[in-house]
């Protein structure tokens, strides 16, 4: 546990701000949660729906809204008890009929925004969600950490998206909120969708220990490994290395040197790599360097090797970049111009050697690589 804690410690001062959690896809972070929808809507309305019927004249579906509660109320409602959505939303046997509108207001009249199924537990729920202090980012997220397990599938999904929307730096300072032995249940639960095992992974990662970390090697180790695991490997391998960093970064090391590994698989890792590397920095240097050398003679993954050592400014294995150069291998424009750029930006010596070779026997791509590092030179400070 002193591991773990020392961890969180080191990523809570390193991680700069995010916009969302690493290990969310762009597709959930720009889900809109509940609680935002009603920081936008001037009336928030919960009632059941009755007469769901279609415009034979029109084909235009509508469904009458009877309003039981105004958890948001608006004077453009006036004493209005039904509101006609412009959708057809039929209750067909045991289908709840509770259902929950935003609405703004046009025309000095009410206009539904969005809307979703709804019951007592989600407007429960979000009133407890509205109530959380904007800037205390733990508080809101330890609510939101109790929710992430809820029976209810608007709850639970609502729940996560919080999480997907918060920066990796306010979840690690929420730790201390997050409880490994549900976050192990969630993982474990094949009825938890794949894209929120990532993310779980990660939170067990900055609050769990020893125990968790096999959980999560074991998971990571499965073969063939289950379709739901691939897709969250990244995250899955974040929290493994963080909990237990010597055989996490060498089951990393080794995934990436593995040619024999899917693309996708690899590309996770590297995306974790990066990560660890943005919020870690020169505490996990040597364990990168490990790993970008794994990608080195990868003709596959030399490019993005090599990009991602010039962006850092990190030059140790020069010598092993400029010996990709020549390889069959690595012929492909886009790694011989990677290893170009490298050799333009590192101050080493062999790197001027590298340089004037090249520029010898090809001075076209050395004048076209300068030419664009031009481009994309920053402006000066003024």
């Amino acid at each position: 546990m002193l591991r773990t804690a020392t961890a969180v410690v080191a990523l809570v001062l390193a991680v700069p701000p995010a916009p969302a959690c690493t290990f969310c896809g762009d597709n959930v972070r720009t889900r809109p949660t509940l609680r935002v929808q009603y920081a936008q809507a001037k009336a928030v309305l919960y009632g059941q729906l009755k007469n769901p019927r279609i415009d034979q004249k029109t084909d235009e579906g509508f469904t009458d809204l009877n309003i039981g509660v105004a958890l948001k109320d608006d004077p453009a409602r006036g004493n209005q008890n039904v509101l006609v959505l412009r959708s057809y939303l039929p209750v067909v046997g045991d289908t709840p009929p509770d259902y929950l509108v935003f609405c703004g207001v046009s025309e000095g009249k009410l206009a539904v925004t969005g809307g979703v199924p709804s019951s007592a537990a989600v407007v429960e729920y979000l009133k407890g969600a509205v109530k959380l202090d904007a800037t205390d980012a733990s508080a809101r997220l330890a609510y939101f950490f109790k929710n992430l397990g809820s029976t209810n599938a608007i709850v639970a999904a609502d729940a996560f998206v919080e999480f997907a929307r918060a920066s990796d730096a306010d979840i690690v300072k929420a730790a201390k909120h997050f409880d490994p032995a549900a976050l192990r249940k969630l993982i474990a639960d094949e009825n938890t969708p794949a894209e929120r095992l990532g993310v779980f992974a990660f939170l067990l990662g900055v609050s769990g220990g020893r125990d968790d970390a096999a959980f999560l090697e074991k998971l990571l180790k499965q073969s063939p490994a289950p379709e739901r695991v691939r897709e969250a490997f990244g995250g899955l391998l974040a929290g493994f290395v963080l909990l237990d960093g010597k055989n996490g970064w060498a089951f990393t090391t080794a995934t990436l040197a593995d040619t024999n590994q899917s693309y996708s698989v690899r590309l996770s890792t590297l995306g974790t790599v990066r990560f660890l590397q943005a919020t870690r920095g020169a505490e996990c240097k040597t364990e990168v360097l490990k790993c970008c050398a794994a990608l080195l003679p990868d003709g596959d993954f030399a490019d993005q090797a090599v990009e991602d050592l010039r962006r850092w400014g990190w030059w140790d294995l020069s010598a092993d970049v400029f010996a990709q150069f020549a390889k069959p291998t690595h012929s492909a424009p886009i790694v011989r111009r990677g290893i170009v750029r490298y050799a333009l930006n590192c101050p080493n010596e062999d790197a001027k050697k590298f340089v004037a070779a090249v520029k010898q026997n090809d001075p076209k791509l050395v004048a076209a690589v300068e030419e664009m590092l031009k481009l994309y030179e920053l402006a000066p400070k003024k």
